[in-house]
This record gives C-alpha cells, sequence and structure tokens, in this order.
C-alpha cells in the first residue's frame, strides 16, 4: 500500500485526461513540486513565530500573566489537535485494514486515499509540535523575565488584573482618539466599570496626545515606550478607583479567595 502519493505527469494526465497543458509543462510542474513538501516544512504554521510573538492581541496584553495564558492557549489548542489527529490517524489505520480485506476496487480506492491522508496528517502534526515548543519557550522567557514564581496561582494572575484593565482602557481610548477623535461608548463603560471618570480619562488621554504631537512638530520622533510610560502612569493615578465600583455594586472584594485556585498552603485573605 502507498504510504504518500506523488502528483507525477501519469497521475496529472489520470486526472485531466483532456487537459489543455502540454505535457512539457505538465513535467515542469511536477518536477518543481517537492519544493512544495520542503517550504510546507518552513511556512506550513498557522502563523509565523513573528506574527505569534509580536500580533496576537493577546500578546501585546500588558501583563505577563495575559501573555503566560495566551501561551498556555496556543500549547493546549495544538495539544487538542494532536490527540484529534492521533485518533484519527488510528481510525484509518483500521479501515484500510477491513478495506484491503474487502479487496474491492471502491474499497481499495479508499484504502489508498486514507493512508494518503495519513501520511499528509504527518506534516501538520510536525509543525503544531513546533508551535508547542515555540510557546512553550516564550511562556517560560515571560515568566523568568517578570520574576513570576513557577508555582504560580488564580489569585497572582487576579491581583494584576486591575492595571492590565487601565491599560487597556486608556490604549483604547488613544485609538479612538486617533481613529475618530471621539471617546467611544465601549471605552466610557470600560472605564466606569474600573472607577475611572469617563471626562477625566479622556482629558488625561487628550493631553497626552497633545504633548506628542509638540514633539512631532520639533521634529522629534518619540518612541512607543512614550506611550507605555503614559500607561503606567494612569495605572498608578487609578488602581485604587475599581473600589468605588465594588461599593455600587454591593460586593467587598473582586476574588473570592474561597473558591479561587491557589497554590498548595497558600492562604491569603487579601481583599482584591
Amino acid at each position: 500500500m502507498t504510504s504518500s502519493l506523488v502528483l507525477s505527469e501519469s497521475l496529472l494526465n489520470e486526472l485531466l485526461p483532456e487537459t489543455t497543458i502540454p505535457q512539457e509543462g505538465l513535467q515542469k510542474i511536477c518536477d518543481r513540486l517537492p519544493e512544495l513538501n520542503r517550504g510546507k516544512k518552513i511556512v506550513g504554521r498557522r502563523n509565523s513565530q513573528t506574527t505569534s510573538t509580536l500580533q496576537s492581541l493577546a500578546m501585546i496584553a500588558d501583563s505577563p500573566y495575559r501573555q503566560m495564558k495566551q501561551c498556555l492557549s496556543q500549547i493546549d489548542a495544538k495539544r487538542n489537535a494532536l490527540i484529534e489527529a492521533h485518533f484519527t490517524a488510528k481510525k484509518n489505520k483500521a479501515k484500510i485494514k477491513v478495506w484491503i480485506e474487502e479487496n474491492t476496487e471502491l474499497s481499495l480506492v479508499e484504502a489508498e486515499e486514507a493512508s494518503v491522508a495519513n501520511e499528509e496528517m504527518k506534516s501538520s502534526c510536525e509543525n503544531a509540535m513546533k508551535e508547542i515548543g515555540m510557546f512553550q519557550d516564550m511562556y517560560e522567557q515571560i515568566r523568568t523575565a517578570h520574576n513570576i514564581p513557577v508555582d504560580w496561582d488564580e489569585e497572582d494572575y487576579e491581583r494584576q488584573e486591575i492595571a492590565n484593565a487601565l491599560r487597556m482602557g486608556f490604549r483604547q481610548a488613544i485609538q479612538n482618539l486617533m481613529s475618530t477623535n471621539r471617546i467611544a461608548v465601549s471605552t466610557v463603560e470600560y472605564w466606569e466599570q474600573f472607577g475611572v471618570h469617563p471626562m477625566v480619562g479622556e482629558k488625561l488621554t487628550r493631553e497626552y496626545m497633545a504633548s506628542v504631537e509638540t514633539e512631532l512638530k520639533e521634529n522629534k520622533l518619540p518612541s512607543v515606550q512614550s506611550m507605555h510610560n503614559f500607561l503606567e502612569k494612569m495605572v498608578e493615578t487609578f488602581k485604587e478607583e475599581h473600589k468605588h465600583s465594588l461599593t455600587r455594586i454591593g460586593v467587598d472584594a473582586i476574588v473570592n479567595h474561597q473558591y479561587a485556585y491557589k497554590k498548595k498552603g497558600a492562604n491569603n485573605n487579601d481583599n482584591n
């Protein structure tokens, strides 16, 4: 039984008996197909490492825990795909055995098709494994760079969510003003949820953008670190304001520590 299918000139003639492509052209196509297999090993994964690292929305989140969460999500998705591929391949092997025993013209075609599918699946599985390794390395690099303990838990994650939300809100405000010169209703709602008065938030964002405009007029080119510094300043200014929202809602704390996943031996009673 053939485990892989080579797209040869004879196969193409069988598939396209009335093709208008000359034999020379068909042969040229077939001769260059091996490059496909080599290329798929290089770029066959869904995203490049550059895209996965820099352009994923979650990866540009300001919280290292959010970034680690994205890594774990990607690893989980690839792992699940590998598990599915494993059982698909096993089912195909069982079907192949049955079809070969049937030994009819149709069953042998089915067997060949399943065999080819299993072979083609190997490339996808290899790429999935590479992506798992890439995200595992990313996860460890982020964790180490931010001095996050190996046994971090849900309370560690929740502890930085307010800062992450504030950065996200003011980042959205900058985007709103750059695109429409007005704060979107969604940003107003987002700010209010975390205790930021929308008019105050807009005033501070416009003041920051005006300072950048002044630098540009002076032919200065501020880096993106300028924006990051502004976002950090907003975190320091508003990091306690969400407590007003908690009071309005009528709850004592955001995190119910009784139901949070905690590292073994942890006993945290903070009212975050």
